[in-house]
């Protein structure tokens, strides 16, 4: 399942009256092969282009991330592992293993793991800009706060699942598989979503898939005029590793 979020009324009128300021620092930062650690657990940079910044997110049980958002940039939230409840001011989604819900710019979410061993996240941001970032509410004193500083980075990977995507490499994380595509993607019964990274791609009824939004399978895309060079997409696949 794949939910699709436009910002209402009240995420405008609680965007306008909170201090918004972009963190040039965050921004230019190369987060690679580093840890971001949280009050909530942890995040990595996955992979970067000029297009896409993707995370992996570690959500400890009952942790949840701030109420905030993104004022300048469209997110994607892939649940990889666990359940997880997505809140905006307005609604509530209870997201399992490759749900997904795309959030287009000044949509106030928070994230929060309620599975028992905790979830991990991928967080798929167009454009890469860290330093966007508006808190509204966070349980750990954070709000109107920026993006965490240098103490808060740690590259002693021990301590962490720390599994960053090489292009060349398929990736597997539990009961998912994700891989690259640099041409028309190839989906069988195990790919449940599709991800743009590079170029856009239009829908049957015109509409265009944006770059970074995820898509379930069953969306009918148009695929037909797909080269490997002007595209490139990941595919999610669901796997059973007791087989």
């Amino acid at each position: 399942m794949v939910y699709k979020i436009f910002p209402t009324l009240n995420d405008f009128e609680n965007l306008t009256r909170l201090k918004v300021k972009l963190s040039d620092f965050a921004n230019n930062f190369d987060y690679s092969n580093i840890i971001v650690k949280k009050p909530w657990g942890y995040e990595y940079l996955w992979y970067q282009n000029e297009t896409v910044a993707i995370w992996v997110l570690y959500i400890k049980k009952d942790h949840a991330t701030s109420l905030h958002c993104h004022a300048r940039k469209r997110t994607s939230l892939i649940v990889l592992e666990g359940e997880v409840k997505c809140t905006t001011i307005d609604d509530k989604y209870n997201l399992n293993t490759l749900d997904a819900i795309v959030l287009e710019p000044c949509v106030f979410h928070s994230s929060k793991a309620i599975s028992d061993e905790g979830a991990f996240i991928m967080e798929i941001e167009t454009p890469p800009m860290k330093g966007d970032l508006v808190r509204m509410n966070d349980a750990y004193g954070r709000q109107n706060s920026g993006y965490e500083k240098a103490s808060e980075y740690s590259n002693d990977f021990s301590l962490y699942n720390f599994l960053p995507f090489k292009e060349d490499e398929i990736w597997i994380f539990k009961n998912v598989q994700v891989k690259l595509s640099k041409s028309k993607p190839q989906l069988d019964s195990n790919s449940l979503l599709l991800v743009p990274i590079s170029g856009n791609i239009k829908k049957e009824n015109n509409h265009l898939i944006d770059c970074g939004e995820a898509i379930c399978k069953s969306s009918k895309i148009l695929l037909d005029n797909i080269s490997n060079k002007k595209y490139k997409f990941l595919i999610f696949n669901k796997i059973n590793l007791n087989k």
